[in-house]
C-alpha cells in the first residue's frame, strides 16, 4: 500500500469523524479499534502513519469539508489503488467511526452515503 494512499485514509477518516462539527474521544478510539481489527494486513507502522495524518488534521482544526475533498481529489487521480477489498475497509471503518458515538447522526450519514457512491462510481 502506498504511503500517499495511508495518508489519505487519514483525511477521509478524519472527515467522517468531524462531519458533525465535533470529534469525540470515542470516534478515535473506534478508529484505533477498526484499524487493528479490518486492517491487520497493514504493518503496525502503516496503520500509525493513518493515525498520525489524522492527529495532525485535527491539531489544524482541519474542516471536515475540505479532508472529504482532500481523500476525494486524490480518490479521483488514483482508482487504480482502490481495490474492492480496500473500498469495502474503507466503508466498514467510516461506518465504525460514524457509529461510535451516539449512534450516526445526519452529517455522517451523509458523508457515507457521498463516500459509497464515489467509492461505487469507480471501475477496477
Amino acid at each position: 500500500m502506498t504511503r500517499d494512499l495511508l495518508i489519505h485514509l487519514g483525511y477521509v477518516f478524519y472527515a467522517i469523524s468531524k462531519a458533525d462539527g465535533n470529534l469525540s474521544f470515542e470516534e478515535y478510539l473506534k478508529l484505533s479499534e477498526s484499524l487493528k481489527k479490518r486492517w491487520q494486513h497493514l504493518t503496525e507502522a502503516e496503520r500509525a502513519l493513518i493515525k498520525n495524518q489524522f492527529n495532525v488534521l485535527q491539531k489544524e482544526n482541519a474542516s471536515s469539508e475540505n479532508s472529504f475533498s482532500t481523500f476525494m481529489e486524490f480518490l479521483h487521480q488514483n482508482p487504480e489503488l482502490f481495490t474492492e477489498e480496500i473500498k469495502k475497509l474503507v466503508l466498514k471503518t467510516g461506518n465504525d467511526i460514524a457509529y461510535a458515538f451516539a449512534k450516526i447522526n445526519k452529517s455522517e450519514l451523509n458523508l457515507m452515503a457521498k463516500l459509497s457512491l464515489e467509492l461505487k462510481k469507480l471501475i477496477n
